[in-house]
C-alpha cells in the first residue's frame, strides 16, 4: 500500500478516539506551540496536519475576528472530528481542508505563521513538504513543527515493539526518529530554505493511572497501524502479555509516559 494512504488509513481509524485524556500532550502542546510562536491578532495562519484541531483552534483563539486560520489534513475522518471540536469551542475563524502537505494549494508568500504539531516525520517527503510550506509563506513569516525526541514514549514503545516481534510482526523504526534530534531539525529547515532556525525542548509527559489508559494510547494514535497487522485470534492474549509487562513499571505515582517534544521555529529570509 502507498505509504502516505497507508497513514491516512490509521488516522482514520482512530479519529473519533484521538481526543481521549490518554492523549492528553496534543492539547498541551499546541498551547505551548501557539505560545512560542507568538502569533499575534489579524494574522493568516496555517496548521499543517492538524488533526482534531487542538493548534488550529488555539490559533484561532489568538487571532481574534481579524485573522484566520486555513488547517489541512489527509484525513477526512480527523478532519470531520476537527470541525465538531471547533463548533463545540464556539469558534468560526477556521477553515478546514482536505489536502496534502507535500502540495500545497494556497497561493505563494500568503501566511504570517505555518504550524505542524507532530505531523511533519508522518510525510513520505518531508523535504518536499518544508518547500511548499517556503513557497506559501510570507517572506519574513515564521514557521514552527513540533516532534518527539528520542526518550518519547519509553521504555513503554520499546516493550510494544518487543511484544509484537513475538507475532512475528517486524514494526519499522518509529518515524520520530528522523526528527528526534536537535541538529536533524536545524539541517532540514536550513536545507529547503529556511534561516534563523532555534529548537528548544519541553518535557509534556504525564503519568498514566494505570494499563488501560496505555493501552487507550495503542488503539488511539498511530500504534493502532501496527495493532491492526496482529490476527484477531492472537490479539486478546497480545493485550494480557503487553499488560503484564506494563504493569512492572507502575508506581505509587502510576504509570510515566515520557512526552519529551522539541519545538523547531524558523524565518523565511526577507
Amino acid at each position: 500500500m502507498d505509504e502516505k494512504l497507508a497513514v491516512t488509513n490509521v488516522f482514520n481509524l482512530v479519529a473519533t478516539q484521538y481526543d481521549n485524556p490518554s492523549l492528553r500532550f496534543f492539547p498541551f502542546c499546541a498551547d505551548k506551540l501557539v505560545d512560542y510562536v507568538k502569533i499575534k491578532p489579524g494574522q493568516k495562519v496555517l496548521d499543517i496536519a492538524t488533526g482534531t484541531g487542538m493548534v488550529a483552534m488555539a490559533a484561532a483563539q489568538c487571532l481574534g475576528n481579524g485573522g484566520r486560520v486555513q488547517a489541512i489534513d489527509l484525513s477526512e475522518n480527523m478532519i470531520h472530528q476537527a470541525q465538531a471540536n471547533l463548533k463545540h469551542a464556539g469558534l468560526d475563524n477556521v477553515d478546514f481542508h482536505v489536502m496534502d502537505a507535500e502540495n500545497l494549494e494556497f497561493k505563494s508568500n500568503y501566511f504570517d505563521v505555518i504550524t505542524c504539531s507532530y505531523g511533519l516525520f508522518f510525510m513520505p517527503d518531508m523535504s518536499a513538504a518544508l518547500k511548499s510550506w517556503l513557497r506559501v509563506l510570507k517572506p519574513g513569516g515564521k514557521i514552527i513543527f513540533t516532534s518527539f525526541a528520542p526518550s518519547a514514549f519509553q521504555p513503554l514503545t520499546e516493550i510494544f515493539m518487543k511484544n509484537l516481534s513475538e507475532y512475528g510482526i517486524v514494526p519499522p523504526t518509529p518515524r520520530w526518529l528522523q526528527l528526534a534530534e536537535e541538529d536533524l531539525c536545524q539541517q532540514i529547515l536550513t536545507d529547503n530554505g529556511f534561516e534563523s532556525v532555534q529548537v528548544t525542548q519541553a518535557q509534556l509527559g504525564y503519568h498514566l493511572a494505570k494499563f488501560d489508559h496505555w493501552w487507550e494510547v495503542i488503539q488511539s494514535a498511530g500504534y493502532r497501524g501496527l495493532y491492526e497487522q496482529l490476527p484477531h485470534k492472537h490479539r486478546a492474549e497480545f493485550e494480557e502479555k503487553h499488560r503484564l509487562e506494563i504493569d512492572k513499571l507502575i508506581t505509587e505515582d502510576g504509570l510515566w509516559m515520557d512526552v519529551q517534544t522539541l519545538f523547531s521555529t524558523a524565518l523565511k529570509p526577507q
